[in-house]
Order: structure tokens, then sequence, then C-alpha cells
């Protein structure tokens, strides 16, 4: 560039150096782009070197971070000039300078045409270079005629068809409208012949480009890129300047695999045979040795030609090879090859029976988990959730769970979630899976999502045989000093509903279970409290003979967050106090959860919903594809109380629920009907009603209330999807119910509760609950429980 002949170049250069801090810097440059901008504004006084000197140094302060927002014409202006100096700087100026979009770029285009199909190659290299670096859509149009003669021209210098390759690469990029599919099949099939390997290398560029949109129109050209590497292979005919570390031309191997990975297959058998002899050559070639640009170019070409293997479906013994090849590099010191030969057996996966084959290093895979590179140790996890079965998941997730003590916070979300997903898929037994579940709340509950402990309710709920079990090892973990909340909601859940099947085992009375869930009730959350009250409840319920010091305590714990602030703990306490007055009625109204339905697992819908690399949803599609679940099954059962109920039963009435909109829409039509006498709500309780000669059905029946468009359905399944929805299961099928026709005369409400024989059930009695306090809403839990009774 003859730079050192700039002495004004060379002086700003070493001001910008000898600046002791950033603002010395600024000034200088401020300083220097005034000169600047004054000079150019005489531009005829100019002389080529003081322009070139200029542009250079607005090319320098760019490169510097500084904005340079003048001088654009005076930098095109040089691409005209007729003399080589000033063009290349014109050039290269421009390319660094300007973008694809700026205007600026429409003045040289007629000057850019006019180099590249003019007689002067280091004009037309210098047009070339720059088109292929800033070339937008409208050089693409104007251009690439243009270029696409120069490409195949057989007078051009080689250096010239290398360029004008990798420009027309540029421009198709930009404008694929530019390539006729139809002429430039043929065209592209005769520059595969070229012997330069230089021009070829470029052009292979351009052709994987090609089929990678339309491999249909190349078929043509497969046989050429098999000859091509047969030629690499046996090493014939290959300059010595392309030979790198020995390797021949390593870049053209690798472009041309990749091309031909875009081909759906090859059916002809010689191609076919010689293609597999060229990849048995590499694959037996392909060593580790001390030398690391040797190792990066060969292992280049490696894992090229495995991805080529994989893709072309070749013999099992092929593919065995490819596998041991793989256990090799994994066992090696070097971290890029380990990480490597990890990433391409993950891929492995999606060949059909080479799993066995990839459990055979199952052992050195662990032992890369354990790696101090953390990349090494997520494409270990990767592959070994990737190869789990039902053979060797109980190893693997015990290794998972092992691992999770010492892994980094980074990754213990997505080894929780992996550990938990093949738990519920493999587990050989179902006490095994609520032994991981548990083990993985226990060591990592602040990564362990709801989704998790949700799926282990649902399990132990449809299989009867797994309660006892499930509720033993819960009273178990709420023994430790130190447990993490999510530990203490599912082990609050499982007593509740289990915990009375284990009153004749030592410690586990209802009294002692009450008592160390207690202990944790001062320090969980809120979303935890409302569990807690629902499972003491349940231990009252379950308590047979009624113990009065048992209950008086757990009343106590209600009345006191009947004026708590959130008001589902308060609407719990509140329901859960009076309930509790009732005596029979708090078990039926707190009967057993029913069975779910079946439903697809939330934690693998999570886990294919997640963004993760390629790897792993290689390792997700191929176990989706070709394993099943062969324990965990969730069955259809019907409802636990799916009988229909006996005589004097309570079954529930639901009342259209309103928001304050929707009184203040119907406050009319409360004004005309009777409204009987309401006293004074008692504080944080409900509201009682004086019926002294009015009927309540009468009333309502006067008011007619119409629910709002908007609110929720009032069918069953609706009630128990308020409970069942965060745990991702349906609710049964809706039971049709015959709307209420009236109440007796001489039936009035007892307390919050008002019991009223219908007409059409005469062997049956339905609860009426009415919350008349305008914005609290029924506890979803209560209603759940109700309509499971039904």
């Amino acid at each position: 560039m003859a730079l050192s002949g700039m002495r004004g170049l060379s002086v700003f250069i070493s001001d910008i150096r000898n600046c002791h801090n950033k603002e010395q810097e600024r000034l200088r440059v401020d300083k220097e782009l005034g000169n600047i901008r004054t000079r150019f504004k005489n531009e005829k006084g100019l002389s080529p070197y003081e322009k070139k000197k200029y542009v250079w140094k607005m090319l320098y302060i760019y490169m510097l971070g500084y904005d340079v927002d003048f001088g654009h014409t005076e930098t095109v202006s040089l691409i005209s000039a007729p003399k080589y100096p000033e063009k290349q700087v014109g050039y290269i100026v421009t390319s660094c300078l300007l973008n694809e979009n700026n205007d600026f770029l429409r003045m040289v285009i007629n000057t850019v045409r006019n180099d590249i199909i003019g007689r002067n190659e280091t004009f037309q290299c210098l047009a070339l270079t720059m088109v292929g670096n800033t070339g937008g859509k409208e050089f693409s149009e104007s251009l690439a005629p243009d270029v696409q003669k120069l490409l195949i021209s057989s007078s051009c210098r080689p250096v010239v068809r290398k360029k004008a390759a990798l420009c027309l690469l540029r421009l198709y990029r930009k404008n694929p409208d530019v390539v006729n599919i139809d002429g430039w099949a043929d065209r592209m099939a005769q520059l595969l012949d070229e012997r330069d390997l230089g021009v070829l290398t470029s052009v292979m560029s351009l052709f994987v480009s090609l089929v990678s949109n339309n491999a249909e129109a190349y078929w043509n050209c497969l046989p050429k890129c098999v000859r091509i590497l047969e030629r690499l292979a046996r090493n014939q005919d290959i300059p010595q300047e392309y030979t790198y570390y020995g390797i021949p031309s390593p870049w053209l191997q690798v472009k041309t695999m990749r091309a031909l990975q875009y081909f759906p297959t090859i059916e002809d058998p010689n191609a076919r045979r010689a293609l597999f002899e060229v990849l048995q050559r590499i694959l037996m070639g392909t060593d580790v040795v001390k030398n690391v640009n040797k190792n990066n170019a060969s292992h280049a070409v490696l894992f090229e030609a495995l991805a080529l293997v994989m893709h072309l479906d070749a013999e099992k013994e092929m593919m065995s090879q490819c596998v041991a090849l793989l256990g090799k590099f994994i066992a090696v010191r070097e971290p890029n090859i380990r990480y490597l030969g990890l990433e391409n057996m993950t891929r492995m996966l999606l060949v059909t029976d080479v799993q066995d084959i990839i459990k055979r290093h199952q052992a050195q895979i662990i032992t890369s988990l354990k790696d101090p590179d953390i990349s090494i140790r997520r494409r270990a996890l990767d592959l070994l959730y990737g190869m789990c079965d039902v053979t060797n998941a109980k190893e693997i997730v015990e290794e998972l769970l092992q691992y999770l003590n010492t892994a980094e916070f980074a990754m213990r979300e997505e080894l929780s979630l992996k550990a938990a997903i093949l738990a519920e898929k493999f587990a050989p037994d179902l006490s095994w899976y609520v032994d991981v579940i548990l083990q993985l709340i226990d060591k990592a509950g602040d990564f362990v999502s709801d989704d998790i402990w949700y799926r282990v309710v649902q399990f132990v709920t449809n299989n009867e045989d797994l309660q006892p079990y499930a509720a033993a090892k819960a009273r178990e973990y709420l023994d430790k000093p130190a447990i993490h909340e999510t530990m203490v909601k599912v082990s609050a859940y499982l007593l509740g509903e289990y915990g009375h099947l284990l009153a004749r085992r030592p410690g586990c009375s209802p009294k002692e279970l009450f008592a160390i869930i207690n202990d944790k009730l001062p320090t969980v959350s809120t979303s935890t409290v409302a569990i807690l009250l629902s499972t003491y409840a349940k231990i009252l319920m379950h308590t047979q003979p009624p113990d009065v010091g048992l209950q008086q305590q757990i009343l106590t714990i209600f009345k006191k967050y009947e004026s708590y602030i959130d008001v589902e703990i308060q609407q719990r306490a509140v329901e859960y106090f009076e309930l509790s007055r009732k005596g029979s009625a708090l078990a039926d109204v707190l009967a057993e959860m029913p069975k779910f339905p079946e439903r697809e697992s939330a934690l693998l819908k999570k886990a294919e919903d997640a963004e993760v690399d390629t790897a792993e949803q290689s390792a997700i599609k191929l176990r989706s594809q070709q394993q099943t679940s062969s324990a965990l099954v969730v069955a259809d059962h019907p409802s636990a109380n799916g009988s229909a109920p006996a005589a004097n039963h309570l079954t529930l009435v639901k009342m259209p629920r309103q928001t304050v909109s929707d009184v203040q829409e119907s406050s009319a039509t409360y004004e005309e009907a009777p409204n009987p006498p309401v006293e004074a709500p008692k504080e944080n309780g409900p509201v009682e009603v004086e019926s002294n000669a009015t009927n309540i059905t009468e009333i309502n029946n006067e008011i007619k209330v119409e629910p709002p468009s908007t609110s929720r359905s009032t069918s069953p399944a609706d009630l128990l999807a308020d409970l069942l929805g965060p745990l991702a299961i349906e609710a049964p099928p809706a039971v049709e119910q015959h709307p209420a026709q009236g109440l007796d005369a001489n039936q009035s409400p007892v307390g919050d509760l008002a019991l009223a024989t219908l007409e059409d059930q005469s062997n049956s009695v339905q609860v009426v609950v009415y919350f008349l306090c305008v914005g609290v809403y029924v506890s979803p839990c209560i209603e759940a429980h109700l309509e499971a009774y039904v």
C-alpha cells in the first residue's frame, strides 16, 4: 500500500499511539477530522496524493471506533481514478466505510462494471473483491451477468475466476434469482472438472450454496463430487501449496462432503462404492497426533466424513467403526477433540442399531461428566440423556443424582429436568421412581420445577399400592432438620392424603404427623401455607376416634389464618374451620382425591419446547421415536366415588359467580326483589342469613341474576379443573346434573350451608354453598373435594 511514504499519516498514527488517555485521543481525532473536513471543502485544490492520505486517515479513525459521517463522496471518487494507487485506496476504503444499503454505492456501479468487463486483471480483482464484500441487491441485478461470464471464461487467469466465484456467491445470497437453475446445472458440472484447486475450492463454496436451495437440479454434479474426493484421498495431482500438514486441501474435502449431504441418497452403485472407499480411507487414516494444526485439519475432515456416513445410512460395520473411533476420541486429553467426540456420538444416536455399541463407552462418558470444562460436561449430559433406555436407566439416573451434588448452578435446572424425565420414562418400578424424585427435590429443590412434584403426586394417586410407601418416604424426609420448601409441599400433600395408612407405624399417629408438619409452618411461603392448611383438615378428618386436643390445635390454626392478608389462605381457613365443625360432613367434603385421567407428561412437553442445541434435539427426537416408557403409565380410571350417591349423601349445587360489575348491573333487579334481613358480618367470618318467612330458593328465582358472559363454566369437570389445572391434567368427564327446582318451605339455612331436597332427586340431598361477600371466590380446593364426592 506504500503507506510508509505518507509522512502525514505516519505522524497522525504516532500521535494517537502516544496519547495517555482516551480524552487526549478524542481531542486529537476531533482536531484531525476538522482538518480533513476543511481540506475536503476545497477538493479541486487537492492532489491525488493528499486525497489518498486523508482518506487513509478517515479509515484509521473509523477503525478506532469513531463515527466518520463525511468524505464519502471523495472516497468513492477515487474508484474512478485511472491509476492503480488511487483506485486501490478507493475500493478498500469504500468496502470498509460503506454498507450495501448506502446510497453512495449507486454512484460507482457503472465504474465497477467497467472495471469488471475491462482487460486489466488487477482492476478486475479489485472490483470483484469490493462487490464480494459489500454487494447488495442492486449490485446483483446490475453485475451478476458480467461476473458469470468471468467465471466460465477460459481466457481469464485462475486468480480472477476464484474471485468471480466468491463474488457470485455473495450476489446469489443477496438475490437467488441471479442464477438461472436451468442453465447453471450444466455449467456447474463443467466447473467441477476444473483442475486448479484454488478455483475448484471457490466453485465448491458456490455449489454448496446452490444445492442447499435446490439439490434436485444438480444431480448430474454428484459423480463429479465423488471424483473430486477420490482425487484428494489418493493425493493425485495435488500441488504442494494446497497440501496442509500432509493433508491434501482439507478445506475442499470438507466442502465437498458437505455438498454431498444435501442429496437424499446416491443411487449409482459405482459412485456409492467409490464414495464409501474414500470414507473408509478417511476413517482408517485419522488419528490423534501431537501437532495441533494437523489435528485440527484431519479432524475437520474426519467429523465431516462421519456426518456423511450417518447421512448415507452406511452398513452396520462402518457405523461400528465410527463409534469405536469416537470412543477413542472421548478418552484423549485434548479437550477440543473430546468435545467433538461427544457431540458426534450424540448425533450417532439418530442412526438405528448403534445404541448398543455406544453403551459400551458408558463408563467413559460418565467420566466426562466430571470434566473441568463445562462444555464437555454439557455434551456428556446430552449423550447420557439420549442413550438412556430401560436397560441402563437406573445406573445413569443414579450417576446424575450423584453429580447433582457438585454440579454448578448453571446446569442444575437442566440436570434436574432430564433426571426426572428419565426416571419417569424408564423406571423399573414405581417405588424407585418415587425415591428418585424425592432425592431430586432434596438435593436440588431450588431447581426443581413444580411440574416435577405435580407428576409424582399424579402417579401416587393413581397407584394404590404405592400410596403407603410414598407416605412413609415423605415422613422420613420431614425428620431432617433442614429441607427445601418443595419437599415440604410434596410431603405435606402425601401425608394429608395417605398419612392415615401409616397410623399403626411408630411415629406416624395423626398427632405426631401434625406436629412434625406444623414445625415447618413458620418458615414456608404463602403458597405452601395453603397446602399445609389442607393437610391439617385431612389429618383432622382421618383421626378416628376423634382427638379433642388435636382438633383444638388445628381449629386454633384455622382461626388464626382467618384474618390472613392473602385471600386464598383466608378463604381456606374460613371454609375448613366451618367444615370442621360439621362432623361427618367434613369426611364427605374432603374425600380422597379421585384418580387422574391419562395425559401427556408436562415434563416431556417442557423438554421438547425448550430451546436446546442440535445434539440435544437429536437425542430427544430419537428417544421419542425408538423408545417407549415401560412403566409409570397413568391409566384412565373412573372416579374414586364414581358410583351413584346413596341416600342422605351430600352433593353440590354450584351457584354462578359474580363480580362487582355484575352486581352493579343487576342492582335494579335486587331493589325490586324482596330483600331478607341480613346480620352484620362477623369479623373475618361468613355472613349468616335470617330466613323468617322468605324461602331462599324463591328469592333466587325472583332475582334471576344471569351469570356474566365471561363467567367460568359450572360443570363438575371445570370445578375439579380448578385444583388440577396446575398439575397439567384433565378433570373427569362432566356429569349431567339437573338444576334445583326448589326448596322445602320449612327448610332454613344452617350456618353458611343450606340443605335442600331436590324434587327430581328424592333420595339425595345437595349442599347449597352461598358466599355473599362479593369479590371473594370459592376455594378451588374445597370445590374439587366437594365435586369429587358427587
